[in-house]
């Protein structure tokens, strides 16, 4: 469990590292979300869209240098059923918004598969509360853990299994938005050919009804040559 709990703590370090610097990288946009979700009042909107990317940044920075790990693992368990909710409240809403989770760089609807990985995220941030060793860490625990000591061989190797794993999800993620963006694409590229075809028929429409006009204006002719 020590070891799953490390290498859990090291995936946190790049999920939230990852996306804060993202909504760092585009703030107007991450703004933009914020309102969308049409949760907060519009006076904090801006202190959310502003501090949470920070807030993000520094927690993933404190959990890599093992610093305050309890107490920083449980804020982003917070966060993230945080996070649950505005997406839950949304859906039932009706509303598909973007979910604003990696910034502009990775636009996503919100679905409920969004509230079920989060869930899942908040259960591993639970899991770095509840067992996160002392291992890799500049200062211990606290409050402590039940955890017990592990090897510094098996923490590096926790380690770098961690972060290979939310790398990986994050590449096949975001391969698998790319090419979602490539085939809507060509299907707006299949669809113009066909709108182009029937602008020439419109074209020949306008003409007929500009070649018919003078003939529907050739009886008010008439009728006033014979007034005369």
């Amino acid at each position: 469990m020590e070891l799953l709990a490390l290498g859990s703590r090291f995936a946190l370090v790049i999920l939230f590292l990852s996306a804060g610097l993202a909504k760092l990288s585009a703030p107007e946009e991450f703004a933009r979300a914020v309102r969308n979700y049409d949760l907060l009042p519009t006076r904090f909107v801006g202190i959310v869209a502003t501090w949470l990317p920070r807030l993000e940044v520094a927690a993933a920075l404190l959990l890599a240098l093992g610093v305050f790990t309890t107490l920083t693992a449980a804020v982003l368990a917070g966060l993230l059923l945080a996070f649950t909710a505005a997406v839950a409240v949304n859906l039932l809403r009706g509303r598909e918004i973007d979910c604003g989770c990696f910034g502009s760089s990775a636009p996503r609807r919100i679905t409920w598969g969004t509230v079920a990985r989060n869930l899942v995220l908040a259960a591993v941030a639970g899991l770095v509360v509840a067992w996160s060793p002392d291992a890799l860490s500049l200062l211990p625990a606290w409050p402590a853990t039940a955890a017990g000591p592990v090897a510094t061989t098996d923490a590096v190797a926790a380690l770098v299994a961690g972060t290979a794993a939310v790398a990986g999800v994050l590449v096949v993620a975001e391969a698998v938005r790319v090419r979602q963006a490539a085939t809507a694409l060509q299907g707006q590229a299949a669809a113009a050919p066909g709108q182009a075809a029937a602008t020439p028929g419109q074209a020949a429409a306008t003409q007929s009804q500009a070649a018919a006009a003078p003939g529907q204006a050739s009886p008010r002719g008439q009728a006033g040559e014979g007034a005369r």
